[in-house]
């Protein structure tokens, strides 16, 4: 009877019907969806939660640490007291003097800096600028001085072999020598 069937075609029901050919693709539900899309988009919402997890990891990072200041480490060394009995004793330094031979037309030799050298300046003073260094035993004539500077003799030197190299030096390291 064509009459009976025409309310299960018209007015929809709750059932779903399985039907081969027929209907709109929509009868095989969820079930129609093959399992690799399934796999493929459980597999981006995964990544998608890695990537947020780990941005709020990032914008987090400064508010998870503590609140305490950060403690700094202390080295203590020991240090001695001065025993109350032991009262510091005033010495007087010894003042290296130059020798009472020097004098003006006569020469001199470094002497005494050990292997160091010394220092001869534009001026009679350790204020002045160095201009060269005479190295240990050189030998000099003695054209000006002696000029007392800080409590120490300077004697401005020449030196024989090159008459541009005329400076001054202190006299505590000037030895007299004899005519080279």
């Amino acid at each position: 009877m064509p009459n009976e069937r025409w309310k299960e075609e018209t007015v929809p029901s709750r059932r779903t019907r399985v039907e081969s050919g027929r209907g709109s693709g929509s009868a095989g539900g969820a079930s129609a969806i093959p399992l690799r899309v399934w796999l493929l988009g459980l597999l981006v919402a995964l990544l998608a939660l890695a990537v947020c997890g780990l941005w709020g990891v990032y914008f987090m990072r400064g508010q998870m640490s503590s609140d305490g200041p950060t403690p700094t480490p202390v080295i203590w060394t020991p240090t001695f007291a001065p025993s109350p009995t032991a009262l510091p004793t005033a010495t007087d330094e010894p003042t290296p003097t130059s020798s009472p031979d020097i004098a003006i037309g006569h020469y001199v030799r470094i002497a005494g800096t050990e292997g160091y050298g010394l220092s001869l300046r534009d001026g009679p003073g350790e204020t002045y600028a160095r201009m060269d260094v005479a190295l240990e035993g050189e030998v000099f004539i003695v054209v000006e001085g002696p000029t007392v500077a800080a409590g120490a003799p300077w004697w401005k030197l020449r030196d024989p072999n090159n008459e541009q190299r005329e400076w001054w030096a202190i006299g505590n390291f000037l030895q007299p020598t004899d005519h080279p």
